[in-house]
C-alpha cells in the first residue's frame, strides 16, 4: 500500500483526493492544515489522521509514508520540501515550484543530498487533449512543429482567490508565474525542449504588487517559437491553444477536445474522455513508487526551467 501525507488542505487538495480514490493500493493517511474547516473536510473524505503542524506529522510518520504531497503557498514550498527530504520522505510539490531560481535550486540540491524522489506538479502531459496532440506531432502526419500560441483569459483577481496569491512575497508573482507556468509546461511537453529565450512585458494593477496580465515571446532550445497572451482582468474565462506545423494545424479548445487539419485545411474534430490531468498524474507517481523507480517523471530541474523563464520575463534574473 502506497501511503501519502498531504501538507495543505486548500482548494487544490480536492484533485489529489479524487486521484487517490482511483488507485486501489494507495491512500492519503495523514493531512495537515492550519484551517480547521479545511482539515476536517479532507479528513472526513479520506479517513486521514489530522495534524496542524506538518513537521510533527512528518516526524511521526517518516518511517511509514511513501510520499508527502505539498500544496502550500509558493513561498512555503522550499522549507517544507527540504524538511521532508531531510526526513527521508519523497516529495510531490505543486506548481509553480518556488519563488525564484535560487529557491528551486535549494530544493533540488536538498532532495539529491538526501536521496529522495522529487516531483513538481506540472500536469500538462497528463491532459487527454495534450496527449492526443503530442501523438499527432510525433506521428509526422502534420509535418514538423513550428510554432505555438496560447491565449488565456480570466478574472485573476476574483473574490474567491486566496489573498496570498496577490502578494508577491508569498506567490512569487501573478498570472504569469501561476497560469503562465501551465503554458510553458505545454511548450516544453510538445517540443521536448528547454526554454532558450523569453521576452515580453507584464502589467501590474494599481494597488497590487503582482501582475494581472502579460504577453511573452518564447523560443525553445530546438528552435520552436511561441507566443503567450494572458489577461487576468476579464469576466469571461477562455483558454485556447494553437499548434502550427509545416503540414497542418492543431487546436486545443479544451482539455478533452482536439481539432486538427492537414494541408487541405479541413478540420477533424476529436472528443476524448474527460479525465482530470491530476488523476493521471498521481496514478503515474504511484506507478513509479510501486515499481521502485529512482527518477521522477517531472523533475525539479524541469520546474526550475519554468521558474527561471518567468523570472527572466519579470526581468528579475538573467
Amino acid at each position: 500500500m502506497i501511503k501519502a501525507a498531504l501538507i495543505g488542505c486548500g482548494k487544490i487538495s480536492s484533485g489529489h483526493i479524487h486521484a487517490f480514490e482511483t488507485i486501489d493500493d494507495a491512500s492519503i493517511v495523514a493531512a495537515c492544515d492550519l484551517s480547521e474547516p479545511n482539515l476536517n473536510h479532507v479528513c472526513e473524505l479520506t479517513g486521514a489522521k489530522p495534524y496542524t503542524d506538518y513537521k510533527k506529522m512528518i516526524d511521526e510518520l517518516k518511517g511509514e509514508i511513501d510520499i508527502a504531497i505539498i500544496t502550500l503557498p509558493h513561498g512555503l514550498h522550499g522549507e517544507a520540501t527540504c524538511y521532508c527530504a531531510e526526513c527521508g520522505v519523497n516529495v510531490f510539490l505543486e506548481k509553480p515550484m518556488g519563488l525564484d531560481s535560487e529557491d528551486c535550486q535549494k530544493m533540488i540540491d536538498c532532495c539529491k543530498k538526501n536521496d529522495v524522489m522529487f516531483w513538481v506538479g506540472h500536469l500538462q502531459r497528463y491532459m487527454p487533449a495534450n496527449i492526443y496532440a503530442k501523438e499527432l506531432i510525433r506521428s509526422g502526419e502534420l509535418g514538423e512543429l513550428v510554432s505555438f500560441h496560447e491565449t488565456r483569459n480570466m478574472n485573476y483577481f476574483s473574490d474567491d482567490r486566496p489573498k496570498w496569491f496577490l502578494t508577491k512575497k508569498m506567490s512569487g508573482g501573478g498570472i504569469m508565474i501561476n497560469l503562465g507556468a501551465h503554458c510553458l509546461d505545454k511548450m516544453k511537453y510538445f517540443t521536448d525542449s528547454d526554454i532558450a529565450e523569453i521576452h515580453g512585458n507584464v502589467h501590474i494593477r494599481e494597488g497590487y504588487d503582482c501582475e494581472d496580465s502579460g504577453q511573452a515571446f518564447v523560443k525553445m532550445a530546438n528552435g520552436v517559437t511561441g507566443t503567450l497572451n494572458l489577461i487576468g482582468h476579464v469576466p469571461a474565462s477562455c483558454n485556447t491553444v494553437a499548434l502550427y506545423l509545416t503540414k497542418g494545424e492543431i487546436r486545443l479548445p479544451s482539455h478533452s477536445h482536439v481539432s486538427y487539419c492537414g494541408a487541405d485545411g479541413v478540420f477533424k474534430e476529436v472528443d476524448l474522455e474527460h479525465v482530470p490531468g491530476m488523476t493521471y498524474q498521481i496514478q503515474d507517481v504511484c506507478r513509479v513508487l510501486r515499481e521502485g523507480g529512482k527518477e521522477a517523471v517531472v523533475t525539479g530541474e524541469y520546474g526550475l526551467d519554468i521558474i527561471h523563464a518567468v523570472k527572466r520575463l519579470y526581468k528579475e534574473e538573467n
